[in-house]
């Protein structure tokens, strides 16, 4: 299932509870879009439950679509105890203008934070 909420007017917030596949990366650019029809730019903050992981497929349809659409983006918040996933985050955002951050699962409310300001 995929549960969102609006933190401030230009930031939505993903949790996954859920394998991160394609379908699933499918409707968070759904999520996406919908809030990209309000706002010029906005922030992302998505958190992938304990003991959740991102198939192969879906983090390169992910990496795809952020490189795409990186101009929409200002900052981007990874919440997640996988530890390839946010080495797979953080390795495909080097070349990226968009100031992404990883965060533990334990670390949430610092991630909420710095997504919101």
């Amino acid at each position: 299932m995929l549960a969102s909420f609006d933190l401030a007017g230009h930031v939505i917030g993903l949790i996954i509870d859920r394998d991160l596949t394609d379908e699933m990366v499918n409707r968070i650019i759904t999520e996406i879009e919908e809030k990209l029809k309000i706002y010029d730019r906005i922030n992302v903050y998505i958190e992938l439950e304990k003991g959740r992981h991102i198939t192969l497929k879906g983090l390169l349809k992910g990496i795809k679509y952020k490189y795409s659409n990186s101009e929409y983006f200002d900052k981007i918040a990874i919440v997640t105890d996988s530890k390839s996933f946010q080495i797979a985050v953080d390795l495909s955002d080097t070349f990226l203008d968009v100031e992404t951050r990883t965060y533990e699962l334990k670390d949430r409310l610092e991630a909420l934070q710095w997504i919101s300001l």
